[in-house]
């Protein structure tokens, strides 16, 4: 767009300068801030040409309106949790508190006997079940400070679990199953970690009021592949029971049952292979808005540290539109041991959580940007 004098510039022209920021190559938001500095260190010369007098346009102005026309969108959802247990900021089995984007409290319940603490090594987080022919075994923990919901089609919430079975978690041809979930907490951090079938610990609060879907891998003989509800469960009697999020009346004592889980659906069949001891597996869980009051949920597994589809080893989906859940900030990963006794145990290496949904702040930018450019034409009227 050739500059005109003051004088000569008509309000018609402003859709072309709009149409000429929008053609600014703006790769990132740093792009952005790089150009806006300088729009401010050429003030003087703008000035003398299209942005003054008539419009008084600032590079205050200048960054508004370019918000609502050029911002990439870089800010629009990505990765919003993603721990691989090197900060050294993860608390384990103490006292919970708010997660960060790369760290969160871990609570290690089991079934049966006391739970050993995890420990952190260069190998991820080091969680170990206890000798025995049954035992379930969970890790949950928040993942946002800020819920995530899902409130328009097409939105998703998409969780993943790297792993290495170091011991025995899910041996071939045995009645073993692998549980992930994903949950609305309401706010509430999980209790310490603690055994879930007995009076010593904590009764209520903690994970007893989250609500959300849990995908398991069912073996051979045991329990079948399926996704199903965890529900926000009632106080029963003086243990720890109503804290378990994943495994739906598996066991009369330690898992959640009051009420159990509604089926969504039955699905992937019966892992017979099993997971082989000393191998890195990975476990991608997501759930979509896939329609108007409808949720699609998917987990799969893979051989190895990604989502390959190449080395996909069993997949599941359901769909639901019963009393949905759609606000998502916990997580919970655990698994059944169901063979001749033996101790199981497993290193997770990371795990990282990625939506598509537009964080607050890019809202914020959005709402100034579009004030910006109330304030240009307000002040091309006059």
């Amino acid at each position: 767009m050739q500059l005109r004098s003051v004088n000569e510039f008509d309000i018609n022209a402003l859709p072309k300068f709009q149409y000429a920021l929008q053609k600014t190559t703006l790769n990132n938001l740093m792009d952005f801030v790089r150009w806006f500095q300088s729009a401010q260190k050429t003030q003087k010369n703008l000035n003398k040409h299209i942005f003054m007098k008539r419009f008084s346009m600032t590079p205050s102005l200048l960054l508004a309106s370019g918000l609502t026309i050029g911002l990439p969108a870089a800010s629009f959802g990505g990765v919003i949790f993603n721990d691989t247990f090197t900060s050294g900021n993860d608390i384990i089995q103490s006292t919970a508190q708010a997660p960060t984007g790369n760290s969160s409290s871990f609570e290690y319940f089991q079934q049966g006997g006391t739970p050993a603490t995890p420990t952190i090594s260069d190998s991820g987080l080091h969680l170990v079940g206890r000798t025995t022919s049954s035992s379930i075994t969970e890790v949950q923990a928040l993942f946002a400070s800020s819920p995530l919901t899902l409130s328009s089609v097409g939105d998703y919430v998409d969780l993943t679990f790297t792993f290495a079975n170091t011991q025995n978690i899910f041996p071939a041809s045995s009645a073993s199953t692998l549980n992930i979930g994903l949950y609305n907490s309401g706010g509430i951090l999980p209790n310490v970690g603690s055994r879930l079938d007995s009076t010593t610990y904590t009764a209520g609060g903690g994970a007893q009021n989250w609500n959300g879907y849990v995908a398991r891998i069912g073996g051979t003989g045991g329990a079948s592949s399926s996704i199903f509800t965890r529900d926000p469960q009632t106080l029963n009697g003086t243990t720890s029971q109503n804290q378990d999020l994943l495994f739906n009346g598996a066991s009369g004592s330690s898992a959640y049952k009051d009420p159990t889980g509604t089926l969504v659906a039955t699905t992937g069949g019966q892992f017979d292979a099993g997971l082989t001891e000393g191998s890195i597996y990975t476990l991608n869980y997501r759930i979509t808005l896939s329609a108007a009051d409808t949720l699609t949920i998917e987990n799969a597994l893979y051989s190895g540290d990604s989502v390959d589809t190449g080395s996909l080893l069993l997949s599941q989906s359901g769909t639901t539109s019963s009393d949905i859940e759609t606000t998502y900030d916990g997580l919970a990963f655990g698994w059944r041991y169901n063979s001749t006794s033996a101790a199981s145990s497993v290193d997770v290496s990371s795990i990282s959580v990625i939506t598509n949904v537009p964080e607050p702040s890019t809202f914020a930018l959005i709402g100034m940007g579009m004030l910006g450019f109330l304030g240009i034409r307000r002040r091309a009227r006059k």
